[in-house]
Protein backbone atom coordinates (compact mmCIF):
# COMPACT_ATOMS: atom_id res chain seq x y z
CA UNK A 1 0.00 0.00 0.00
CA UNK A 2 1.43 3.05 -1.16
CA UNK A 3 1.63 6.43 1.38
CA UNK A 4 -1.54 7.75 -0.76
CA UNK A 5 -3.46 4.82 -0.07
CA UNK A 6 -2.76 4.34 3.57
CA UNK A 7 -5.49 6.52 4.93
CA UNK A 8 -8.75 5.24 3.94
CA UNK A 9 -11.52 7.95 2.84
CA UNK A 10 -15.41 7.51 3.64
CA UNK A 11 -17.70 9.44 1.19
CA UNK A 12 -20.98 11.14 2.01
CA UNK A 13 -23.19 12.02 -1.10
CA UNK A 14 -22.81 10.96 -4.88
CA UNK A 15 -24.09 14.07 -6.49
CA UNK A 16 -21.18 16.32 -6.39
CA UNK A 17 -19.02 13.64 -4.51
CA UNK A 18 -19.34 11.00 -8.27
CA UNK A 19 -16.42 14.44 -9.43
CA UNK A 20 -14.98 14.01 -6.13
CA UNK A 21 -14.55 9.88 -6.43
CA UNK A 22 -13.50 10.53 -10.50
CA UNK A 23 -10.36 12.74 -8.53
CA UNK A 24 -9.64 10.51 -6.01
CA UNK A 25 -9.10 7.86 -8.90
CA UNK A 26 -6.57 9.53 -11.07
CA UNK A 27 -4.90 10.33 -7.34
CA UNK A 28 -4.65 6.59 -7.14
CA UNK A 29 -6.39 7.30 -3.39
CA UNK A 30 -8.51 4.91 -1.60
CA UNK A 31 -11.42 5.40 -1.02
CA UNK A 32 -12.86 2.75 1.71
CA UNK A 33 -16.98 3.38 1.43
CA UNK A 34 -19.10 5.83 0.32
CA UNK A 35 -22.81 6.46 0.86
CA UNK A 36 -26.10 7.82 -0.23
CA UNK A 37 -29.82 7.61 0.50
CA UNK A 38 -30.68 6.66 -2.71
CA UNK A 39 -30.00 2.97 -3.28
CA UNK A 40 -29.67 2.68 -6.98
CA UNK A 41 -27.36 5.44 -7.08
CA UNK A 42 -25.42 4.20 -4.44
CA UNK A 43 -25.08 1.01 -5.75
CA UNK A 44 -24.37 2.14 -9.67
CA UNK A 45 -21.64 4.40 -8.53
CA UNK A 46 -20.03 1.53 -6.44
CA UNK A 47 -20.21 -0.64 -9.17
CA UNK A 48 -18.84 2.56 -11.35
CA UNK A 49 -15.62 2.70 -8.93
CA UNK A 50 -15.55 -1.03 -7.79
CA UNK A 51 -16.64 0.40 -3.84
CA UNK A 52 -17.54 -2.64 -1.88
CA UNK A 53 -18.47 -0.76 1.37
CA UNK A 54 -22.34 0.70 0.39
CA UNK A 55 -24.04 2.44 3.25
CA UNK A 56 -27.34 4.60 3.49
CA UNK A 57 -26.75 5.30 7.31
CA UNK A 58 -24.24 7.89 7.54
CA UNK A 59 -23.46 6.75 11.20
CA UNK A 60 -22.50 3.47 9.63
CA UNK A 61 -20.05 4.61 7.94
CA UNK A 62 -18.63 7.04 10.28
CA UNK A 63 -18.19 3.72 12.28
CA UNK A 64 -16.19 1.97 9.96
CA UNK A 65 -13.00 1.45 10.99
CA UNK A 66 -11.48 1.25 7.72
CA UNK A 67 -12.42 5.01 7.15
CA UNK A 68 -10.13 7.45 8.46
CA UNK A 69 -11.14 10.37 6.47
CA UNK A 70 -15.15 11.56 6.36
CA UNK A 71 -15.84 13.71 3.17
CA UNK A 72 -18.86 15.18 3.55
CA UNK A 73 -20.63 16.39 0.22
CA UNK A 74 -23.71 17.17 1.51
CA UNK A 75 -25.67 20.35 2.04
CA UNK A 76 -24.68 23.15 4.43
CA UNK A 77 -27.38 22.74 6.91
CA UNK A 78 -26.80 19.16 7.90
CA UNK A 79 -23.41 19.00 8.35
CA UNK A 80 -23.04 20.06 12.58
CA UNK A 81 -24.38 16.76 13.21
CA UNK A 82 -22.02 14.55 10.55
CA UNK A 83 -19.10 16.82 12.25
CA UNK A 84 -20.11 16.02 15.74
CA UNK A 85 -20.46 12.45 14.87
CA UNK A 86 -17.03 11.82 12.85
CA UNK A 87 -15.11 14.09 15.57
CA UNK A 88 -16.48 11.95 18.43
CA UNK A 89 -15.25 8.87 16.33
CA UNK A 90 -12.12 10.52 15.81
CA UNK A 91 -12.30 10.80 12.14
CA UNK A 92 -10.41 13.73 10.05
CA UNK A 93 -13.05 15.98 7.97
CA UNK A 94 -12.81 17.31 4.62
CA UNK A 95 -16.14 19.51 4.16
CA UNK A 96 -17.30 20.58 1.03
CA UNK A 97 -17.91 24.69 0.38
CA UNK A 98 -19.08 26.45 1.25
CA UNK A 99 -18.04 25.50 4.68
CA UNK A 100 -21.50 26.91 6.27
CA UNK A 101 -24.21 29.79 5.62
CA UNK A 102 -24.47 30.14 9.67
CA UNK A 103 -21.82 31.75 10.81
CA UNK A 104 -22.28 30.29 14.38
CA UNK A 105 -22.85 26.79 13.16
CA UNK A 106 -19.66 27.01 11.49
CA UNK A 107 -17.40 28.37 14.47
CA UNK A 108 -19.10 25.29 16.03
CA UNK A 109 -17.84 23.09 13.45
CA UNK A 110 -14.52 24.48 14.05
CA UNK A 111 -14.70 23.70 17.71
CA UNK A 112 -16.10 20.85 18.09
CA UNK A 113 -12.81 19.40 15.66
CA UNK A 114 -10.70 21.12 17.94
CA UNK A 115 -12.39 19.91 20.97
CA UNK A 116 -11.51 16.43 19.35
CA UNK A 117 -8.16 17.01 18.04
CA UNK A 118 -9.10 16.09 14.34
CA UNK A 119 -8.51 18.00 11.46
CA UNK A 120 -11.14 19.65 9.65
CA UNK A 121 -10.83 21.10 5.88
CA UNK A 122 -12.76 22.97 3.76
CA UNK A 123 -12.80 21.91 0.41
CA UNK A 124 -12.24 25.08 -1.50
CA UNK A 125 -11.37 23.47 -4.64
CA UNK A 126 -10.90 26.00 -6.52
CA UNK A 127 -7.24 27.30 -4.67
CA UNK A 128 -6.43 23.61 -6.23
CA UNK A 129 -7.38 23.75 -9.85
CA UNK A 130 -4.13 22.62 -12.10
CA UNK A 131 -5.00 26.10 -14.19
CA UNK A 132 -4.37 28.41 -10.91
CA UNK A 133 -1.73 26.09 -9.32
CA UNK A 134 0.40 26.63 -12.35
CA UNK A 135 0.35 30.44 -12.22
CA UNK A 136 1.28 30.86 -8.42
CA UNK A 137 4.89 30.51 -9.54
CA UNK A 138 4.56 33.99 -11.48
CA UNK A 139 2.11 35.85 -8.80
CA UNK A 140 5.12 37.86 -7.00
CA UNK A 141 6.94 41.01 -7.29
CA UNK A 142 9.91 39.47 -9.32
CA UNK A 143 7.40 38.58 -12.21
CA UNK A 144 4.62 41.33 -12.17
CA UNK A 145 6.18 44.03 -9.97
CA UNK A 146 3.59 45.74 -7.17
CA UNK A 147 0.67 43.64 -7.80
CA UNK A 148 -2.41 46.10 -7.41
CA UNK A 149 -5.30 44.40 -8.81
CA UNK A 150 -7.09 41.12 -9.59
CA UNK A 151 -10.68 40.30 -11.22
CA UNK A 152 -12.37 37.37 -11.67
CA UNK A 153 -15.67 37.38 -13.76
CA UNK A 154 -17.80 34.00 -14.07
CA UNK A 155 -21.56 33.97 -15.84
CA UNK A 156 -23.98 31.82 -17.04
CA UNK A 157 -27.72 31.11 -16.27
CA UNK A 158 -28.59 29.05 -12.91
CA UNK A 159 -31.11 30.47 -10.98
CA UNK A 160 -32.41 27.78 -8.86
CA UNK A 161 -29.75 26.06 -6.90
CA UNK A 162 -30.15 24.60 -3.80
CA UNK A 163 -28.07 27.54 -2.20
CA UNK A 164 -30.69 30.00 -3.29
CA UNK A 165 -27.74 32.30 -2.55
CA UNK A 166 -25.07 32.59 -5.06
CA UNK A 167 -22.53 34.43 -2.94
CA UNK A 168 -22.12 31.61 -0.57
CA UNK A 169 -22.81 28.82 -3.35
CA UNK A 170 -20.86 30.14 -6.14
CA UNK A 171 -18.85 33.10 -5.50
CA UNK A 172 -17.03 31.69 -2.49
CA UNK A 173 -15.21 29.96 -4.80
CA UNK A 174 -13.41 33.45 -5.85
CA UNK A 175 -13.36 34.86 -2.50
CA UNK A 176 -11.30 31.62 -1.04
CA UNK A 177 -8.45 32.05 -4.13
CA UNK A 178 -8.00 35.34 -3.72
CA UNK A 179 -7.73 34.69 0.18
CA UNK A 180 -5.20 31.99 -0.74
CA UNK A 181 -2.78 34.56 -3.03
CA UNK A 182 -3.22 37.87 -1.64
CA UNK A 183 -4.41 37.04 2.25
CA UNK A 184 -7.21 38.48 4.54
CA UNK A 185 -10.16 40.86 3.48
CA UNK A 186 -10.39 44.38 5.02
CA UNK A 187 -13.24 45.62 3.22
CA UNK A 188 -16.39 45.02 0.37
CA UNK A 189 -18.47 46.62 -1.02
CA UNK A 190 -21.09 44.49 -2.71
CA UNK A 191 -24.38 45.21 -5.44
CA UNK A 192 -26.58 42.02 -6.02
CA UNK A 193 -29.86 41.31 -7.51
CA UNK A 194 -31.98 38.57 -7.40
CA UNK A 195 -33.65 38.27 -11.04
CA UNK A 196 -36.71 37.27 -10.40
CA UNK A 197 -36.89 37.37 -6.58
CA UNK A 198 -35.40 39.76 -3.61
CA UNK A 199 -31.61 39.15 -2.41
CA UNK A 200 -33.10 38.12 1.35
CA UNK A 201 -35.05 35.26 -0.86
CA UNK A 202 -31.53 34.75 -2.56
CA UNK A 203 -29.26 36.57 -4.60
CA UNK A 204 -28.67 35.27 -8.23
CA UNK A 205 -26.22 38.33 -9.31
CA UNK A 206 -23.51 39.65 -6.81
CA UNK A 207 -20.52 42.28 -8.03
CA UNK A 208 -18.31 43.20 -5.30
CA UNK A 209 -15.17 45.89 -4.68
CA UNK A 210 -12.82 44.69 -1.87
CA UNK A 211 -9.87 45.76 -0.74
CA UNK A 212 -7.51 43.30 1.45
CA UNK A 213 -5.47 43.94 4.19
CA UNK A 214 -2.22 43.33 1.85
CA UNK A 215 -3.45 46.42 0.00
CA UNK A 216 -4.81 44.62 -3.39
CA UNK A 217 -7.92 46.04 -4.61
CA UNK A 218 -10.29 44.15 -6.87
CA UNK A 219 -13.50 42.89 -8.64
CA UNK A 220 -15.29 39.90 -7.89
CA UNK A 221 -18.50 39.55 -10.27
CA UNK A 222 -20.66 36.65 -10.66
CA UNK A 223 -23.73 36.24 -12.47
CA UNK A 224 -26.30 33.33 -12.66
CA UNK A 225 -28.82 35.16 -14.16
CA UNK A 226 -27.65 35.58 -17.81
CA UNK A 227 -30.18 35.39 -20.11
CA UNK A 228 -27.95 35.34 -23.26
CA UNK A 229 -24.81 33.96 -24.49
CA UNK A 230 -22.24 34.59 -21.83
CA UNK A 231 -19.29 35.15 -24.00
CA UNK A 232 -15.95 34.37 -24.00
CA UNK A 233 -14.78 31.83 -21.24
CA UNK A 234 -16.84 33.10 -18.44
CA UNK A 235 -19.27 30.76 -17.41
CA UNK A 236 -17.48 27.78 -14.39
CA UNK A 237 -15.21 26.68 -14.44
CA UNK A 238 -13.85 28.80 -17.32
CA UNK A 239 -14.10 32.32 -15.45
CA UNK A 240 -12.31 34.86 -16.74
CA UNK A 241 -9.46 35.81 -13.99
CA UNK A 242 -6.96 38.53 -14.61
CA UNK A 243 -3.95 39.89 -11.68
CA UNK A 244 -2.49 43.10 -12.84
CA UNK A 245 1.50 44.22 -11.50
CA UNK A 246 3.23 47.14 -12.82
CA UNK A 247 5.41 45.14 -14.62
CA UNK A 248 3.01 42.08 -15.49
CA UNK A 249 -0.32 40.54 -15.58
CA UNK A 250 -1.79 37.12 -15.87
CA UNK A 251 -4.77 36.36 -17.25
CA UNK A 252 -7.40 33.65 -18.84
CA UNK A 253 -8.72 30.24 -17.37
CA UNK A 254 -8.62 27.37 -15.38
CA UNK A 255 -7.23 25.99 -18.57
CA UNK A 256 -5.95 28.39 -20.67
CA UNK A 257 -3.91 30.61 -18.86
CA UNK A 258 -1.35 33.63 -19.79
CA UNK A 259 1.43 35.34 -17.88
CA UNK A 260 2.06 39.13 -19.73
CA UNK A 261 5.51 40.19 -18.92
CA UNK A 262 7.40 43.08 -19.72
CA UNK A 263 10.81 43.48 -17.71
CA UNK A 264 13.84 42.43 -18.84
CA UNK A 265 12.03 42.44 -22.23
CA UNK A 266 8.09 41.95 -23.32
CA UNK A 267 7.31 38.24 -23.02
CA UNK A 268 4.71 35.62 -22.72
CA UNK A 269 4.99 32.42 -20.95
CA UNK A 270 2.09 29.87 -21.79
CA UNK A 271 2.73 27.52 -17.99
CA UNK A 272 2.19 23.95 -18.82
CA UNK A 273 -1.28 22.49 -17.32
CA UNK A 274 -1.52 18.88 -16.37
CA UNK A 275 -5.51 18.19 -15.73
CA UNK A 276 -9.06 20.08 -14.85
CA UNK A 277 -10.98 21.90 -12.53
CA UNK A 278 -13.75 19.14 -12.65
CA UNK A 279 -12.07 16.13 -11.65
CA UNK A 280 -9.04 17.31 -10.63
CA UNK A 281 -9.33 20.49 -8.12
CA UNK A 282 -11.05 17.63 -5.92
CA UNK A 283 -8.32 14.73 -6.17
CA UNK A 284 -5.83 17.87 -5.56
CA UNK A 285 -7.37 18.55 -2.79
CA UNK A 286 -7.97 15.46 -1.09
CA UNK A 287 -4.66 14.64 -1.59
CA UNK A 288 -3.25 17.77 -0.45
CA UNK A 289 -5.23 16.91 2.88
CA UNK A 290 -3.86 14.03 3.01
CA UNK A 291 -0.24 14.75 2.93
CA UNK A 292 -1.04 16.94 5.82
CA UNK A 293 -2.16 14.36 8.31
CA UNK A 294 1.04 12.52 7.67
CA UNK A 295 3.12 15.19 7.54
CA UNK A 296 1.28 17.32 10.74
CA UNK A 297 1.22 20.43 8.80
CA UNK A 298 -2.08 22.15 8.20
CA UNK A 299 -3.91 22.16 5.02
CA UNK A 300 -3.95 25.16 3.19
CA UNK A 301 -7.50 25.96 3.65
CA UNK A 302 -7.99 24.46 7.26
CA UNK A 303 -11.43 25.03 9.02
CA UNK A 304 -10.43 28.02 11.28
CA UNK A 305 -8.71 29.38 8.64
CA UNK A 306 -12.25 29.24 6.61
CA UNK A 307 -13.73 31.14 8.97
CA UNK A 308 -12.44 34.31 7.27
CA UNK A 309 -14.11 33.75 3.77
CA UNK A 310 -16.96 32.87 5.55
CA UNK A 311 -17.60 36.32 7.32
CA UNK A 312 -16.42 38.02 4.02
CA UNK A 313 -19.43 35.99 2.60
CA UNK A 314 -21.76 37.66 5.13
CA UNK A 315 -19.98 40.84 5.01
CA UNK A 316 -20.60 40.99 1.25
CA UNK A 317 -24.27 39.86 1.51
CA UNK A 318 -24.47 42.38 4.34
CA UNK A 319 -23.27 45.17 2.21
CA UNK A 320 -25.57 44.63 -0.74
CA UNK A 321 -28.37 44.86 1.70
CA UNK A 322 -27.79 47.67 3.34
CA UNK A 323 -25.67 49.56 0.27
CA UNK A 324 -22.76 50.47 2.35
CA UNK A 325 -18.97 49.28 2.62
CA UNK A 326 -18.55 46.46 5.25
CA UNK A 327 -15.36 45.63 7.15
CA UNK A 328 -15.32 41.92 7.44
CA UNK A 329 -13.73 42.68 10.89
CA UNK A 330 -17.53 43.91 11.92
CA UNK A 331 -18.84 40.28 10.81
CA UNK A 332 -18.64 39.07 14.70
CA UNK A 333 -17.61 35.45 15.01
CA UNK A 334 -20.55 35.00 17.51
CA UNK A 335 -22.84 36.92 15.81
CA UNK A 336 -26.33 35.48 14.44
CA UNK A 337 -25.66 35.59 10.35
CA UNK A 338 -27.90 33.06 8.67
CA UNK A 339 -28.38 32.68 4.39
CA UNK A 340 -29.83 29.06 4.31
CA UNK A 341 -32.29 28.72 2.92
CA UNK A 342 -33.56 25.48 5.54
CA UNK A 343 -33.40 25.22 8.81
CA UNK A 344 -29.57 24.91 10.27
CA UNK A 345 -29.67 20.94 11.75
CA UNK A 346 -27.98 21.34 15.52
CA UNK A 347 -24.61 19.05 15.97
CA UNK A 348 -26.95 16.78 18.29
CA UNK A 349 -29.73 16.35 15.82
CA UNK A 350 -29.01 12.27 15.43
CA UNK A 351 -31.91 11.84 12.61
CA UNK A 352 -29.53 13.45 9.94
CA UNK A 353 -27.10 10.34 10.45
CA UNK A 354 -29.57 8.00 9.72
Amino acid sequence: MTDKQELGIGLIGLGIGQQHLLGYQRQNLRVAAICDKDPVRLNEVGDQFQIEKRYTYIADLIADTDVDVVDMAVQPWIRSPIVQAAAEAGKHILCQKPFSMSMRQAVEMVEICEQHNVELMVNQNSCFVPGFLAIEPYINAEHLGEIYHVSITCNGFYTEFPERHLIPAMQVHHIGLVHKWFGEYESVYCQAHGHDRSIEAGETLSVALFTSRSGIQGLLSCNWAFLANPGRNLQHPHEEIRIQGTKGAIYGNSEDMTIHLTEPEVREIKPSIEGTWFPDAFGNAMAHFLACLRTGEKPITHGRNNLHVVQTVFAMHQSASSGEVVRVDDIALDGDYDLSPHPVRSADDISVLQ
